[in-house]
């Protein structure tokens, strides 16, 4: 299978089919990415759409540096802010319940599904450069660095977010344990 820049050079001279391949195969992170910001799967599903319709208009003006994929998630991140920055969703407790019983993913399978929700729950207190920074990193393994590019930050600040965000969900933690 063709790597993505060899894909986008296709896209670039007109192949639909190397789009389609693109698609395919970011789609399933992309998604994974715009529940965990969002919290709430449908709206996750719209969100997604929208970013590979965004990056239908951006693909032509791609440049090959760095990698792909952080290209694509600034724009899912991008995305994911535009959406907060119209509407605050609520988040009821079905939704992080549906999302934690997904299935999916393994980490709802470690934790279980009633530690999966006081887990989103503690996530989404957090503030969204935070939150989006630990998803990145522990969701979908990204270093610093790469978070740092979709952040337009320094890698310093991206690693400073990740820290600092899980330093409040310890404590969020050990608040609702008692301890």
């Amino acid at each position: 299978m063709p790597d993505d820049s060899k894909l986008i050079r296709l896209i670039k001279q007109g192949d639909k089919q190397a789009f389609d391949t693109l698609v395919r195969r970011h789609y399933p992170n992309i998604l994974a990415f715009c529940c965990r910001r969002i919290g709430n799967r449908a709206t996750a599903e719209d969100l997604t759409q929208d970013v590979f319709l965004k990056l239908v208009a951006a693909i032509y003006k791609y440049r090959a540096v760095g990698k792909f994929s952080n290209f694509l998630f600034t724009i899912a991140a991008n995305t994911c802010n535009d959406f907060f920055r119209k509407k605050t969703p609520a988040l009821s407790g079905d939704d992080i319940e549906e999302q934690a019983d997904s299935g999916g993913s393994p980490e709802d399978t470690l934790i279980g599904g009633e530690q999966a929700k006081q887990l989103y729950s503690q996530l989404r207190a957090l503030p969204d450069m935070q939150r989006e920074a630990l998803i990145l990193h522990y969701f979908h393994g990204l270093k610093a660095k790469d978070i740092a590019e979709i952040q337009g930050v320094v890698p310093a600040t991206a690693k400073s977010r990740i820290k600092q965000g899980l330093d409040k969900l310890r404590k969020a933690y050990k608040e609702d344990m008692g301890l």
